[in-house]
């Protein structure tokens, strides 16, 4: 017998029982501490800045449970904007914080709390949802695919670090404080002008000036930051960073560059710390221009990948409709997906770069589950290689064309996890 009863909030003004018992919840979900009530209070207000409306699922109170206001499922969303291409700034459904107590899996419980998320966001007009995950097995049934990706890497700095041209502008440290400012304003110009960027949310403020890390509940205080300045004086880079000199390692927390010279200026500086020899960095620039500006290659190198954001459409023509187009063109396709939020057929006619979206009355050749539409969304893959995967079936050169309306003239790059 189900015995689950769900219950939506949006967050309070001060700490509640709801609030603590959803927060504890949220942390049970990935193993972290049981949190202090100065972190409470500074997550209060970060997601009190984003809007998050906070859902749990709630089982019957007993002796031996953590409570009636403990739910043994949270899920929490926040409408934000993602970078589709063309400068367009599109709202979607971001989705985090999902989890379910091991005691009371299999229960349908967040195949529910997805459900009433997917349908509300549809509702509203929300055209996209999104979501970063800790478990790769879980979203895709839900009809998500891997949008964006993440590359991490290691640069030997030590003494046979070199670049192959003059970088210029200039680099200064700041103050922790000083880089909450100068990182929002490099960052609503980067996701202005990056495809498949997404908002960062408002915890992005505290975590990389080092002010509240909540892994360690309490200040980071090895947190260093550096801006690079360009011609004029005006910051166009910006890196956040800490060092651990007993192994001679830099760790990029964050590194955004609106130019390529910013960037190298950034890495020249960070190859530039005394008594270190390696620069460690969580996600390289998918088109950085390191790898081409070091005249021996292999003092970079590539120690992990693997999948970064996922993307759900919800209306196939209001989110074509809010792409930006690099390729004009015709297609018609049909979507198969089995929670019917995204289901048709479609004629799209791409012209300036811009898409129009009709109902096909024709049964067309190509059919797409929709995750390949959420992978091909933002340019990551080329439809035949899904094709290939079996996401895709139709015809070898109508899967072609379809692949040449939807690539992209530059790599969808994404900086924000949540």
């Amino acid at each position: 017998m189900n015995d689950i009863t769900y219950r939506r909030f949006e967050v309070p003004n001060g700490p509640t029982e709801d609030l603590r018992g959803w927060f504890d919840a949220a942390g049970i979900g990935f193993l972290q501490d049981q949190a202090s009530d100065e972190s409470l209070t500074r997550w209060r207000d970060e997601v009190s800045r984003d809007g998050w409306l906070l859902a749990g699922a709630y089982a019957p109170a007993s002796e031996f449970s953590l409570g009636a206001h403990t739910p043994v499922g949270t899920f929490a969303t926040t409408t934000q904007t993602i970078n589709t291409g063309g400068g367009r700034l599109t709202p979607a459904c971001f989705i985090t914080d999902v989890t379910v107590r091991p005691t009371h899996r299999r229960r349908g419980i967040l195949t529910a709390m997805m459900s009433t998320a997917l349908e509300r966001a549809k509702a509203d007009g929300i055209a996209l949802a999104a979501l970063t995950v800790s478990e790769g097995g879980i979203y895709g049934r839900f009809g998500f695919g891997v949008a964006t990706s993440y590359t991490k890497a290691e640069l030997d700095s030590g003494p046979r670090f070199a670049l192959t041209r003059p970088v210029t502008g200039r680099v200064e440290l700041i103050a922790p404080e000083t880089s909450v400012a100068v990182r929002r304003q490099v960052f609503d110009a980067f996701h202005a002008t990056h495809r498949g960027s997404h908002q960062r949310l408002a915890f992005y403020d505290a975590y990389l000036s080092g002010r509240w890390d909540y892994d360690k509940g309490g200040p980071d205080k090895g947190m260093r930051a550096a801006v690079h300045l360009d011609a004029a004086g005006a910051p166009d880079g910006v890196v956040a960073y800490s060092v651990d000199g007993e192994n001679g390692v830099v760790r990029v927390r964050d590194l955004l560059a609106l130019t390529g010279a910013a960037e190298l200026g950034l890495w020249r500086f960070l190859a530039s710390i005394d008594l270190t020899e390696k620069v460690e960095i969580r996600r390289l620039a998918p088109d950085s221009a390191l790898p081409w500006a070091l005249p021996n290659p292999r003092l970079l190198k590539i120690t992990g990948a693997g999948d970064f954001t996922w993307l759900r459409v919800l209306d196939v023509a209001a989110a074509l409709a809010a792409r930006g187009f690099d390729a004009d063109g015709d297609a018609a396709f049909s979507v198969d997906d089995r929670l019917g939020h995204a289901a048709g057929s479609y004629a799209v006619h791409v012209r300036d770069g811009v898409a129009e979206v009709t109902p096909s009355a024709a049964h067309p050749t190509i059919e797409l589950d929709v995750r390949a539409l959420a992978s091909l969304y933002f340019g990551l893959v080329d439809a035949r290689t899904l094709r290939a995967a079996g996401q895709i079936n139709g015809p070898k050169d109508a899967v072609a064309a379809l692949g040449h309306l939807f690539r992209t003239d530059a790599p969808a790059h994404n900086t924000a996890g949540f």
